[in-house]
């Protein structure tokens, strides 16, 4: 896949420093439901991490900034798909911004593309649901390791590695919804914004 960087400036109206968030810590494995179909979501609102600050016009990490919080236990793959693109814009423009210009594949954002190459593949028909349909997120990934589990028991020469391509996926959104995790990056994103339009201001002075 070719990426193609861009340094994003965004106006803002940036509130005093909060103070940084603790380093995010690995999360544990999802607990997932037997079955075949990821459970339907609880009406009952489970949201996380409001975001509370000044919120730029535009910027490609908006997603991770919603003052509405972020249930995943009752989300579409749609709006997952955005909270991940947003982590994987932010991690790349961080990284190049940084001055690492080589390969990205032993970093968060190799783990973090995974996850959105696993949504971009969903075949909604055979799952059941909808791409705008609210879900367990946590499930679902779940439910992906019991299929992987089974594809490998079923022909193990023939699937040989999918079990644990599909763990690894699950353990990275175990930890990209969780609130330490969304926080750290809701502080990044900001952080990152108001350097790029530091420099922005720094260059016209």
């Amino acid at each position: 896949m070719t990426m193609n960087f861009r340094i994003h400036s965004a106006s803002l109206t940036m509130a005093p420093a909060k103070p940084a968030a603790t380093q995010v810590k690995a999360a544990s494995e999802a607990a997932t439901p037997k079955g075949d179909e990821v459970q339907q979501p609880s009406d009952k609102s489970n949201a996380i991490a409001a975001y509370t600050g000044d919120i730029p016009n535009s910027s490609p990490y908006n997603a991770l900034l919603n003052p509405e919080g972020f249930d995943f236990d009752n989300m579409s793959l749609n709006e997952f798909y955005d909270v991940v693109d947003a982590i994987r814009t932010l991690e790349f423009d961080i990284e190049r911004a940084s001055g690492n210009t080589g390969s990205l594949r032993d970093t968060f954002w190799h783990d973090v593309m995974s996850v959105k190459g696993s949504l971009e593949g969903v075949n909604y028909e055979k799952q059941g649901i909808k791409p705008d349909e609210k879900i367990n997120i946590s499930q679902f990934y779940g439910q992906s390791v019991d299929e992987a589990r089974n594809m490998e028991e079923e022909n193990y020469r023939s699937f040989h590695g999918v079990l644990g391509y599909a763990q690894e996926q699950q353990e990275t959104v175990a930890l990209i919804t969780s609130e330490s995790f969304i926080k750290e990056y809701q502080e990044k994103a900001i952080s990152f914004l108001k350097s790029q339009e530091t420099q922005l201001i720094d260059t016209q002075a």
